[in-house]
């Protein structure tokens, strides 16, 4: 994906270098400003901006960290992201934060650990959000939106030691159904397979929603406005040579898959962002230009419209308010 921090098909917290792979619901509603990280010198920090990509505005501004995930909260006056801070040229913390929509009033909300890819609830009381414990589990949790009451609701044993293992098994991307009451994510396999899966939001009742995919999933995945369809971008970016990642979307029971986006070649990748409050359009990240940008499109595919212009720009998340 051209990035200096990226996701590894099964890692949610990956070093520089390696391939890009996969959050929040997008809630219906009037379509309002989009929240997406930009790459700024060194590190990625998390920007607004008008649907159209117009009126950006910088919110982060750290000098050892990456700031990305962006997730609006169902009010639209907070942004929850994700905090990867750096010890030379590796990620030695990752946490989750959460901040007024103009960029004040930043709290911590997970202070130890590699956590991240936050997910609000619809009722915005709770986060959803995945956890990885190096030569322990990969865990899928939901936690008060102050950080507190955290109940794990998925877990797998995670054998790698550390972050620097390629290919390892994991849970990520997790997103809640907008009626609150489950949680689709992506669960990935060592051998590079990946495949999304639904559970209820307290635990309970998996469910397989796509048969496992060589070469993984790419970017994040999100629940349609109405819980009528999940989108999500296949294979991970640059994991399958030769191979484009493109758009899909699939019934939460795993029928109707359409293919929304026709790249081929492995040059041009697409990767699943967010749908638009109203259900009708779906932001998503491409490189037709060489840089990645953010484009959004027509839910069928059709109508295809570039919005960011400048630094590369990843993972946006639409909110429902200006």
């Amino acid at each position: 994906m051209g990035v200096r921090w990226v996701l590894a098909a099964a890692l949610i917290f990956a070093p520089v270098g390696l391939a890009a792979t996969f959050s929040g619901a997008t809630l219906p509603g009037t379509n309002g400003s989009l929240a997406y990280d930009a790459l700024i010198g060194k590190r990625y920090q998390v920007f607004t901006s008008k649907a159209d990509g117009s009126a950006p505005q910088q919110l982060t501004h750290f000098a050892d960290s990456d700031s990305i995930w962006a997730a609006w909260s169902p009010r639209g006056n907070q942004i929850a992201f994700e905090r990867d801070i750096y010890k030379g040229v590796f990620v030695t913390r990752a946490v989750i934060v959460t901040m007024d929509a103009d960029g004040s009033g930043l709290h911590v909300l997970t202070p130890t650990g590699f956590n991240g890819r936050p997910s609000w609830a619809p009722s915005g009381k709770q986060i959803a959000y995945s956890t990885l414990q190096y030569g322990k589990q990969a865990t899928v949790s939901v936690m008060a939106a102050n950080g507190t009451g955290v109940k794990p609701v998925m877990s797998i044993p995670l054998p790698e030691k550390t972050f620097q293992a390629k290919g390892g098994k994991g849970l990520g991307s997790p997103t809640f159904s907008p009626d609150g009451k489950r949680i689709a994510f992506i669960w990935s396999k060592k051998a590079g397979a990946a495949a999304i899966y639904t559970i209820n939001a307290s635990g309970g009742g998996l469910k397989q929603v796509t048969p496992w995919r060589k070469g993984g999933l790419a970017d994040k995945i999100d629940w349609s406005p109405d819980g009528s369809r999940i989108a999500f971008s296949s294979p991970g970016f640059g994991d399958v040579p030769g191979t484009s990642s493109n758009v899909f979307t699939v019934r939460p029971d795993g029928t109707g898959l359409v293919k929304l986006t026709k790249s081929s070649g492995g040059e041009i990748n697409n990767g699943l962002d967010s749908w638009s409050p109203d259900g009708k359009k779906i932001a998503f990240v491409s490189n037709p230009t060489g840089t990645y940008a953010i484009y959004v499109m027509n839910a069928n595919g059709s109508g295809v419209t570039q919005v960011t212009h400048g630094p590369e720009a990843h993972r946006a998340a639409w909110g429902s308010h200006t």
